[in-house]
């Protein structure tokens, strides 16, 4: 899969809410890592990090930009707004609307399913929106 495709179908699947929809752009080992969540691995660990994030922000919308891609690797911008209406890495609902980017950058494996991805993204500023 091409950093374009996979920015479209990770968008459709997240603005769907449909957690099978992400996993299935995946495959093992499906190695993550965030400063939010810190490294996970796994399409199970996957899956209810994106059932945690869609019950957190029930009206989470994704616009995702594919920046470039050299080999199995690609890199994206990835933007989430929404409402925090639920407990999410600790924090409490605030019922406040979030507006945050990030850059993701994913490795494709041979049948273009991602395999890792790593998370660049203002943990301040994530804080600042999600606090009380």
């Amino acid at each position: 899969m091409h950093i374009h495709e996979f920015a479209r179908a990770a968008a459709a699947a997240v603005n769907a809410h449909d957690p099978a929809a992400v996993v299935a752009l995946w495959a093992e080992p499906a190695a993550y890592q965030s400063p939010l969540t810190g490294a996970q691995s796994g399409l199970r660990a996957l899956q209810e990090r994106e059932e945690a994030l869609f019950a957190a922000f029930s009206d989470l919308r994704a616009t995702i930009t594919p920046l470039g891609q050299e080999g199995d690797t690609g890199a994206m911008l990835v933007r989430f707004d929404g409402t925090h209406d639920g407990v999410y890495g600790g924090f409490a609902a605030t019922g406040h609307v979030i507006d945050l980017e990030m850059i993701a950058v994913v490795t494709f494996d041979d049948d273009g399913r991602v395999v890792a991805e790593r998370v660049f993204i203002d943990s301040a500023a994530v804080a600042a929106q999600l606090s009380a």
